[in-house]
């Protein structure tokens, strides 16, 4: 985890320190944004879809969040991401109600199946991030699974360490209470988009941060 892996994520999170310390006033209205309309859970993926659109045309723009683009690619990808986005939920639900049978009656079997849809989670959380990126970006669903799975393959060490980071974050924020609110969804997409961005660089069948007009 040295080198190549490790090198990406500091100079990521460099570059997304000031890049939130340059639009902080922005990156608090995407986290709020994020936290009120992710409250219903089964939004989770349509919220998330809007607030890295919401960043990538920070990015893009350098001068403020672009609502009108915001809203239309919520507009267009809402089903796919709502899909994609209680699909990692389910999947550790499930694994948590093994995982009690197991407590409960001491089989094996249950045990087993609550570790399998346990990495399941973790495996649908992390491919995730790079493909509600991509429906942010304007990709058609099935290309942005396709390029998600490819790009989670492909940097897997990368992958783990960003989902490592994001939950470090969460915790973090969570336990400064209100900042989870704050900041948390703000600066972690800021950073997801960042990491993807420059480690997919000189790729082929990746996530972009390119927006389709």
């Amino acid at each position: 985890m040295t080198g190549t892996n490790l090198d990406p994520m500091y100079a990521s999170l460099e570059r997304t320190g000031r890049f939130v310390w340059s639009h902080l006033v922005s990156i608090v209205w995407i986290s709020v944004g994020w936290f009120l309309a992710s409250l219903p859970i089964v939004t989770l993926g349509p919220a998330t879809v809007g607030a890295y659109r919401a960043v990538l045309s920070l990015r893009d723009e350098g001068r403020g969040i672009d609502r009108v683009a915001v809203l239309t690619t919520v507009r267009q990808q809402s089903v796919h991401a709502a899909l994609l986005g209680i699909v990692p939920l389910v999947l550790f639900a499930i694994a948590a109600n093994y995982a009690l049978a197991y407590l409960v009656t001491g089989m094996v079997v249950a045990g087993l199946l609550g570790l399998c849809c346990a990495y399941a989670g973790l495996y649908a959380s992390l491919v995730s991030m790079p493909t509600l990126l991509g429906l942010a970006a304007g990709k058609p669903a099935p290309a942005a699974l396709k390029d998600g799975i490819l790009w989670t393959a492909r940097h897997a060490v990368g992958a783990v360490a960003l989902g490592v980071v994001t939950g470090a974050l969460l915790v973090l924020t969570s336990l400064l209470t209100v900042a989870v609110a704050l900041l948390f969804a703000g600066v972690a997409f800021a950073l997801h988009i960042e990491f993807i961005s420059s480690v997919s660089e000189g790729e082929t069948g990746i996530p972009t941060v390119v927006t389709e007009r």
